[in-house]
């Protein structure tokens, strides 16, 4: 799985991007402020959004399975002379941290990599070390991300490994010691770019389609088609 990861982080290193933004805006409106907060990201790729989050004051600490994803991370800290840890780690052991070091846990496009056993197993994990945990995953309900990936799994081409899209993460936060506080989709518009795996003239009358409609028709219809990512917070209210 380590050689799969460093071949996607040595082709995507880009600093920033939509979905990115996407990302950075719903954490930062649903933790609150950050100044100060310790952050771990957990299974944090390139760490482009830790990045902005450790320009704003957090003290944070990212955490991959991948040394090539950590490599990329920690040229894009040193670029801005930012400080912060980098851990190299396997989610499914034991966590090289004491309890409740952290404020926040988060990560994103991380969990639905994992079996529902390995979840629960994960975020119990987090639940000991943070009383707060922000996940976002590849949400089941998207339609175009679930046509594009379906199609991409059929001819061979799907390039990021096992993955489990997420209906929701009420049960493993059940099971965990977590409460959901909150959970909705978000990136309507990214889930379009699945489509490339789709046949082209299908994707053309799908675009022609959405070019056809208002702002506001094309964005209820989005919604309605289910967001990329299924966002879920979840609080340990003891």
């Amino acid at each position: 799985m380590s050689e799969i990861w460093d071949k996607i982080w040595q082709r995507d290193q880009q600093d920033w991007d939509s979905l990115s933004e996407e990302i950075y805006q719903t954490l930062r409106k649903e933790m609150g402020h950050v100044q100060g907060k310790k952050i771990l990201e957990a299974g944090s790729g390139s760490g482009r959004i830790s990045l902005r989050l450790a320009l704003e004051g957090a003290e944070v600490t990212l955490l991959d399975y991948s040394p090539k994803a950590l490599e990329i991370s920690r040229n894009h800290f040193n670029k801005y002379k930012i400080q912060a840890f980098f851990i190299n780690a396997d989610l499914t052991e034991k966590l090289p941290f004491e309890d409740n070091s952290f404020d926040v846990v988060w990560n994103a496009g991380v969990m639905e990599h994992f079996n529902r056993q390995e979840q629960l197993d994960i975020t119990r994990e987090f639940k000991r070390i943070s009383r707060e945990f922000h996940t976002f995953n590849p949400f089941a309900g998207s339609f175009f991300y679930r046509l594009g990936k379906w199609t991409a799994e059929k001819n061979g081409v799907w390039g990021y490994g096992k993955e489990f899209p997420v209906q929701s993460m009420k049960d493993i936060f059940d099971g965990s010691g977590y409460t959901l506080q909150t959970e909705y989709s978000i990136a309507h518009s990214t889930s379009l770019d699945f489509l490339a795996f789709v046949n082209n003239h299908t994707v053309q009358l799908i675009h022609l389609f959405l070019l056809d409609l208002d702002e506001v028709e094309k964005t209820e219809m989005l919604k309605r088609m289910g967001g990329y990512l299924l966002y879920s917070k979840g609080l340990d209210n003891n």
